[in-house]
Formats: structure tokens, sequence, C-alpha cells
């Protein structure tokens, strides 16, 4: 996977001085994740972990970043919604990950984002959580984020569905980075190519510091199994 970025139906992989580039690109959809997404980033996010990568980079194409579940979807009872497989391998990940997010994000891909310890947003970028207008309160996606930027805002997040914007997610620590949509993909491989420049020869700093945001800093027991 190394070199040229390989295309799939609906994501795109690349491996590029060590950093783990994964597209999603399913823009007909607001990239949702569907089951066939899924798929194709789990398949990628493997590919990644089997080749020693320490470093990830998850990006998007479209007019939208993520539009979250796939609400098209039939409900099963017992079986959970494709994005949830997503954002477990997120968690569960060997690789840290830097999220560059240059459009709107929805519901569930503000939770796959908490997974990622690095967020670097466009400024003219946003979030909301709007499924309790839909009649649904998505307790996940709302635990995720308190873990995050705390309870009460979580809570406002997904009982208001407001807009929230660039600046304000800088401001209460959902993103790291808010650049210019210029410079979003150049900040966010800079960000990536300083973590996988670090020198393991000692101590797996890497490891060690993905493990901490698997734990959130150590506010949760760590998950007991990575991905990959």
């Amino acid at each position: 996977m190394s070199g040229d970025m390989e295309t799939a139906t609906v994501v795109r992989a690349e491996i590029v001085d060590g950093v783990g580039h994964l597209m999603l690109d399913l823009p007909e959809r607001r990239n949702a994740m569907t089951q066939e997404l899924v798929d194709a980033a789990i398949s990628a996010h493997d590919a990644f972990a089997a080749e020693g990568v320490k470093v990830g980079l998850l990006s998007a194409n479209g007019p939208v970043f993520s539009a979250g579940g796939d609400i098209k979807a039939p409900r099963i009872p017992g079986v959970p919604p494709a994005g949830v497989r997503l954002i477990d391998t997120f968690d569960r990940s060997p690789i840290l990950w830097v999220a560059a997010v240059h459009a709107p994000a929805f519901g569930a891909a503000l939770q796959l984002l908490t997974t990622c310890p690095t967020v670097v947003m466009s400024e003219d970028a946003w979030f909301c959580v709007p499924e309790l207008r839909h009649n649904r309160y998505p307790r996940p996606v709302v635990a995720a984020l308190a873990e995050v930027i705390g309870p009460r805002r979580a809570f406002r997040m997904a009982t208001t569905g407001e807009k929230m914007p660039a600046a304000e997610a800088l401001r209460i620590g959902l993103v790291e980075h808010v650049v210019p949509a210029a410079s979003l993909m150049d900040g966010a491989w800079e960000r990536a190519r300083a973590l996988a420049s670090v020198d393991e020869s000692v101590a797996d700093a890497l490891t060690l510091a993905r493990q901490g945001w698997g734990s959130r800093l150590g506010t949760r027991a760590p998950l007991d199994s990575p991905a990959g």
C-alpha cells in the first residue's frame, strides 16, 4: 500500500512518510458510515496496522466530512449499526489518528472523531448532533463527547442540535487546531509527520501515547485488546 493512493470504491488509502492516510470517499452519501464504507475503511486500517504504521491521517472527500450513521440502512434488533464497528476499530486501534475535518460533521461522525487524539479543523467547518430532532437520543455519541468536552456541553449539543462552529469547537477542546481551509491538509500532514518521526528506539512512545488516549489519559480503563 506504500506510495501512490490506492482507490477502492468508497475509500482511498496510502502510506506516505510512515503515515497511513485514509480518505472517506463516498460524497454522494455524504460519507455516511454505510456497510460498504465501513468494510473498506476497516480493511484499510488493518492493512496499515499490518504494515506497522503508528500514525494515521483521516480525511474525507466531498461537501460533508461525514453525515454519521447510515440512516437508510435497515435496523435489525440486536445488530449494531455498521458505524459502531468503525468507531470501535478506531477506539481500539494501535494507530495514533490525526483527523482533518474540512466540512460539516454530524452525529456519530463526532464519536468517530473523539477516537482521534488530534483533530485539525477548517475554520469554515462545523459540527452538529441533530438526532433529537428525529426523535432519537444518541447516547453513545453523547457519552463519547462527554469524555472530551464534559457532560454539560455534550448534553447541550445533543439536546439543541445547534451548529457548533470551528472557533467554538476549539475553545471547548473538541479540536486541537483550527486553520484556514486552504491550509488544512498541510497542517494535518505536518502534525501527522511530526508524530511519525518520533524516535522509538528507546521507548515505545507512540504506543504509550495511544494507550493514554485509549484510556482518555487515565479517566477510564483502557480497552482490553487493540484492533489490527
